[in-house]
C-alpha cells in the first residue's frame, strides 16, 4: 500500500494548511521576539538616562554629613537641622555603603551614599546679624547720606466721626 492511498485528498490540504500556519506562527514569534528585544533595549536606555550619575563617591578620611531620615517624617522638628555631623569616612564597603567615625568613635551602623553629602567647613564665618551698637557689615558709614531730613510723623485722630 502506498502512502498516497491511505490519506484522503482533504487531509492533504489540511496538513498543508497546518504546516503553513505553524510556519507563519514561528515567523511571527521571531518577529515579536526581535521587537521585544529592541523595545527593552530602548526602555533600558531611557531608564538609565533618567538615573542621576553617581557623583558622591567618598574616600576614606572625607568629611561628610549624615541625613536624619527620622527628622524628615516628624512635624515637631520641622525647623531642626536635618543633617548630623560632620563625620569622617572610616571604611568604604560594597554598594556605596560606608562606615563612619566621629573623632575616635566608630559608628555601629553603616550609611548608604544616598544619605551622605560632602561637608564644607566655613573658614571665616561672619555673622549676618550685627552686634548691638555696631554698624552692619553690609553697609559702611560712607554709604549713609549725611544730609537727610528728619521724618515727621503726624498722628491722625482716632475719632473721625465728627
Amino acid at each position: 500500500m502506498s502512502k498516497d492511498l491511505c490519506l484522503h485528498p482533504t487531509i492533504h490540504k489540511q496538513m498543508d494548511l497546518w504546516n503553513v500556519l505553524t510556519e507563519h506562527c514561528v515567523r511571527k514569534r521571531q518577529i515579536a521576539a526581535t521587537h521585544i528585544e529592541h523595545s527593552q533595549a530602548q526602555q533600558k536606555e531611557r531608564h538609565d538616562n533618567k538615573l542621576p550619575s553617581v557623583t558622591n563617591e567618598f574616600k576614606i578620611g572625607n568629611k561628610v554629613l549624615l541625613h536624619r531620615t527620622k527628622a524628615e517624617k516628624q512635624w515637631s522638628g520641622k525647623f531642626e537641622n536635618k543633617w548630623n555631623g560632620p563625620f569622617f569616612i572610616h571604611k568604604v564597603l560594597d554598594n556605596r555603603l560606608y562606615k563612619l567615625r566621629l573623632d575616635d568613635k566608630i559608628l555601629a551602623k553603616v550609611a548608604h551614599g544616598d544619605h551622605l553629602k560632602h561637608y564644607h567647613s566655613r573658614n571665616n564665618p561672619e555673622p549676618l546679624i550685627p552686634q548691638i551698637g555696631t554698624h552692619s557689615p553690609l553697609v559702611s558709614p560712607e554709604d549713609i547720606p549725611q544730609n537727610l531730613e528728619p521724618i515727621v510723623v503726624i498722628e491722625q485722630p482716632s475719632n473721625l466721626n465728627t
